[in-house]
């Protein structure tokens, strides 16, 4: 869609998303309304409704004198979060094992073609977004309404930081969507306990590639070893 064919509102808030994933603003960086209203060609109006958009999605916070900033997480906040994460969908996983249905598997890999094509085109945003409704589609097997909703949540913390801090060039993150198309196959083969091991290493690993500077997981934690899963997605 094209500035034309969007709201005001709506065409500041797809700037806001691309300029903040493009890494112009660092995290607590202040966020004028004014300014930034001049660099999409809006008024401030529609500009002050999209921030708000953002703050109830996590990325924007208002300060009292202040105005409108990214918010700013701290490593323990982030680690926290992926921790919890791994837990919830492994369990979501165990739960929903044998509920991957035909038309549940289409639409998983619907999401890994589409994070694909987002990643060669250079579709950050969308990559990510991508990459995090494959997710959201596994934890739906579950059919647990608790336990989906507390994985949405992680997910939501999850596109904060991806969008807030992975680094632009992404170039090892390639490897997400065979990531995704290798677990979908151990799915597929029945392979329960090969597949609960394996999502619970892809999240830990991936918060290590997209965010390097949290370093590497423990190795005692993570019986696959960086080349030994390159090599798997490769040959699979």
């Amino acid at each position: 869609m094209t500035k034309s064919t969007l709201s005001p509102a709506e065409y500041s808030y797809r700037e806001l998303l691309r300029v903040i994933g493009d890494g112009d603003f660092a995290p607590g960086d202040r966020l004028s309304a004014l300014a930034l209203a001049k660099r999409f060609g809006v008024s401030r109006t529609p500009v002050i409704q999209a921030l708000k958009v953002l703050e109830a999605e996590g990325i924007v916070r208002f300060i009292p004198g202040s105005g409108a900033r990214l918010i700013n997480p701290t490593e323990k906040e982030i680690r926290d979060t992926y921790l919890v994460r791994g837990h919830l969908e492994v369990l979501a996983l165990q739960l929903g094992f044998d509920n991957v249905t035909t038309s549940r598997k289409v639409r998983l890999e619907k999401q890994i073609a589409l994070e694909t094509a987002y990643f060669q085109e250079g579709e950050k945003i969308s990559c990510i977004q991508a990459g995090l409704d494959f997710h959201r589609e596994l934890a739906q097997a579950s059919e647990n309404h608790r336990l989906i909703a507390y994985v949405e949540n992680a997910l939501k913390a999850t596109f904060v930081y991806l969008m807030l801090l992975e680094p632009k060039n992404h170039g090892p993150s390639a490897v997400h969507p065979d990531e995704h198309a290798h677990l979908l196959d151990l799915i597929l083969r029945k392979e329960r306990e090969e597949a609960c091991l394996f999502l619970r290493n892809h999240i830990d690993t991936s918060r290590s590639v997209n965010m390097p500077f949290l370093g590497e997981p423990d190795p005692g934690k993570n019986p696959y070893s960086k080349d030994a899963r390159i090599k798997a997605y490769v040959t699979s």
